[in-house]
């Protein structure tokens, strides 16, 4: 089954009583909503809604996302973004169906994360939504979901990394979902469906709330060593560094 984006208007509001804060959501497929009826009840309405009732706050979203979208052709997607106060980014899937040596896709998830700041014209939060279980997913079959699965944690991996060396940025991992139970997988066997938007909106939404900046008050994450903001260590940018581990 042929699954599209899900229909509807790309933006929406979360209300709570709180100030407001603008989500970005920029990505695949999965940031896109397929498999779900509606950008509500999908992974940016979700992570919407998980936010604002955890931070108290009225939070509006925005989606710029397309299916088969990859790290590298989700640049033509920046430009949509207007102006948000923090950026969750979901790519990965497509890479890793593609089978994208992992030093390749960190440093087209660098450039992406340096084109939204560039684009921006200030530094915000970004958060880099952690890779799904592909290996579990049911419309893959034997034995290519082991080895996709194995290739998806390989680019996770990449993904953990980045958010160590680079200024407010960090890696949410999926960590272990209960994707056998009935109802969590869209028609298809591939995209989540509505109630696994939820799960998946809640765990970002738990890991991302105490990271994300009060109005008046600094970003809540100690500085990390290194380069300085703006800038990438050479090894995540293609130049001459210490081979890392695939």
């Amino acid at each position: 089954m042929k699954l599209t984006a899900a229909p509807g208007p790309t933006s929406g509001e979360v209300h709570a009583e709180g100030p407001p804060l603008r989500l970005a959501v920029l990505g695949d497929s999965s940031a896109a909503g397929f498999g779900a009826p509606d950008h509500a009840s999908a992974l940016a309405g979700q992570f919407a809604t998980a936010l604002a009732a955890l931070l108290g706050r009225r939070v509006s979203w925005r989606v710029s996302a397309r299916g088969g979208a990859t790290a590298g052709t989700a640049l033509d997607l920046v430009s949509a973004l207007e102006t948000p106060e923090v950026v969750l980014l979901v790519v990965g899937v497509n890479d890793t169906t593609r089978l994208r040596w992992p030093p390749t896709y960190q440093r087209a998830v660098a450039t992406l994360i340096a084109a939204v700041r560039a684009h921006l014209g200030h530094p915000v939060p970004i958060l880099l939504a952690g890779l799904p279980p592909v290996g579990r997913f049911p419309a893959i079959p034997t034995p290519v979901r082991q080895i996709l699965g194995a290739h998806a944690r390989r680019l996770d991996h990449r993904l953990a990394r980045l958010a160590t060396h680079l200024p407010d940025v960090h890696h949410l991992p999926v960590g272990t979902l209960p994707l056998d139970h009935p109802g969590l997988f869209a028609p298809d066997g591939f995209h989540p469906a509505p109630p696994a938007y939820q799960l998946w909106g809640r765990l970002l939404a738990a890991q991302s709330a105490d990271l994300i900046p009060t109005p008046k008050t600094a970003p809540k994450t100690a500085p990390k060593t290194g380069p300085a903001a703006g800038t990438l260590p050479a090894d995540l940018t293609g130049g001459p560094a210490a081979a890392a581990p695939r």
